[in-house]
């Protein structure tokens, strides 16, 4: 029993595949075949379940920003004193101007059409909003034709009595069963062939709907200026204003990302979560990250701003060749397959020998690194050791040690180097505590530098992530987990100690 359950566990896709090559072509494409399509249901059950994981998904706008800098949480108390979960509120234009549809319309169709600062539409060659009729491939393998036309659609039921509705709807072809459809007020969104079919023959839309581009434009103009409103707001039936407001978790969620789902009342079953999915992972990337850190010391740069192998790009004074260059900081890497090291050390002389007289200064560099070696290095060596320099300095800088620290030469003791270390900014004051709003308890100052892009947890349940928020932190409460403010208390009692124990 205990071996069939093993050689059981075993069996997987890998392995499926592999033995499907042992088969002859006939019985592998007849296997394949019937493999793909228990696939295709299998995903089709999972979507219809809300069980079905499109992996990370990236939110789209004409303009994505963050409101404001990021709320940041330290949820694990002291087995995790240094990993926080930062909460960013993001504001996206979800809409599509009259000028973004028409290129997309030039760009899909052919056209030469423009808008003009006006709102007025010049075109060389104005459709009748006909377009072209496309097929679908049926599952025999044939095709047939269907009644989705590639072109500007109005939906002028009587309900909508500010506006008629515009549609831009493009027909990829045969080969696909989706199509692209774009609204003035929610932008771009894939729809099946079938669900449109069926709204065409509900008389929402159809080939008698299909207007010229002149004219859609005209409404297209009229609604994009009415969404000039929240999303929670609408400016006539079913159609919502086209700014958002999102909230996504992002940093050390893992450590705490069960306890989070939880709190949102989610649980486990083997197939997952057992409530239908509201939360996405989400990709952002925003346009405004460095209007948000004007107010940061302009030495603060962010690890991802400096990576591995660009030190050219990187500013470091360049050296002279006189006595201000001593004491200037040079680092060098050791690489080898498996690691790589990097050494700080200081210019401890300049003599003007002119060994190198195709460089300026000619002179050579006398240079000793932490590890006690001692080289000789010219201008070129030297200015590529002081990028490198930089580099080190400004990742120092970014996780909160000050300057003057990153940039000194002495080696330091494990305790000097905590003596020195930037200590957390609690929300909360010593002794105060908030029973309302948990979070606070567990809240700090964000001091890092924000980043342009993010991937993180997204619920999409108006308002969820307050809900989420209260959960875990009243959860955390109960579990005697301690709040910034104790693990502030205990590091000022550490930085104190080191302090005292330097200075002996």
């Amino acid at each position: 029993g205990r071996k069939k359950k093993e050689r059981k566990s075993s069996l997987g896709v890998p392995k499926f595949l592999n033995r499907l090559l042992g088969m002859n072509m006939k019985r592998q494409s007849l296997v394949f075949d019937y493999f793909m399509k228990t696939l295709d249901d299998a995903i089709q059950t999972a979507k219809t379940n809300g069980k079905y994981d499109v992996g990370i998904k990236s939110l789209k706008g004409q303009s994505i920003e963050f409101l404001k800098r990021p709320q940041s949480f330290c949820f694990r108390g002291l087995n995790g004193p240094n990993e926080s979960v930062e909460l960013y509120s993001v504001q996206l234009d979800a809409g599509l101007s009259p000028e973004a549809i028409m290129e997309m319309y030039n760009n899909l169709v052919g056209g030469e059409g423009t808008v003009d600062t006006d709102g007025s539409v010049d075109l060389t060659n104005d459709s009748p909003g006909q377009g072209w009729h496309g097929t679908n491939r049926t599952r025999s393998g044939g095709r047939r034709r269907n009644e989705i036309v590639t072109g500007f659609y109005v939906d002028n039921r009587d309900f909508y009595q500010v506006t008629e509705k515009v549609f831009f709807i493009h027909n990829p072809g045969p080969d696909s069963d989706k199509c692209l459809v774009v609204r003035p007020n929610t932008g771009k969104k894939v729809e099946s062939k079938t669900s449109l079919t069926n709204k065409f023959h509900k008389h929402r839309f159809g080939t008698g709907n299909a207007i010229s581009v002149q004219r859609a434009m005209e409404i297209w103009r009229r609604e994009y200026d009415l969404a000039d409103i929240p999303y929670s707001e609408t400016y006539q039936f079913s159609c919502p204003g086209r700014h958002r407001d999102e909230y996504v978790f992002a940093g050390n969620i893992v450590p705490v990302l069960d306890k989070m789902l939880a709190s949102g009342g989610y649980s486990r079953d083997r197939d997952g979560w057992d409530k239908e999915k509201s939360f996405s992972v989400v990709r952002v990337e925003v346009t405004n990250a460095d209007k948000l850190n004007e107010d940061l010391p302009q030495q603060l740069s962010s690890p991802e701003q400096v990576q591995d192998g660009d030190d050219e790009m990187l500013q470091a004074d360049p050296v002279a060749g006189d006595e201000d260059d001593i004491g200037k900081g040079v680092a060098r890497e050791l690489v080898n397959k498996t690691s790589k090291v990097r050494f700080r050390g200081a210019i401890t002389k300049y003599r003007d020998n002119d060994k190198n007289t195709h460089l300026d200064p000619t002179g050579s560099y006398f240079v000793k690194f932490s590890d006690g070696r001692k080289l000789e290095m010219d201008a070129e060596q030297v200015n590529h050791g002081r990028r490198k320099f930089e580099k080190e300095v400004n990742r120092l800088v970014s996780i909160g040690m000050p300057r003057e620290d990153a940039s000194s030469i002495d080696e330091h003791t494990k305790g000097a180097s905590l003596a020195k270390t930037k200590l957390r900014k609690p929300i909360l004051h010593d002794g105060e505590e908030d029973p309302d709003e948990f979070e606070r308890n567990f809240e700090q100052e964000y001091l890092d530098v924000v980043p342009s892009s993010i991937v993180g947890l997204m619920f999409h349940r108006e308002d969820f992530h307050e809900h989420v928020l209260q959960g875990l932190s009243k959860r955390l409460m109960q579990m005697g987990v301690e709040t910034t403010r104790s693990l502030y208390n205990l590091e000022r009692l550490e930085k104190a100690e080191a302090q005292r124990k330097e200075e002996e």
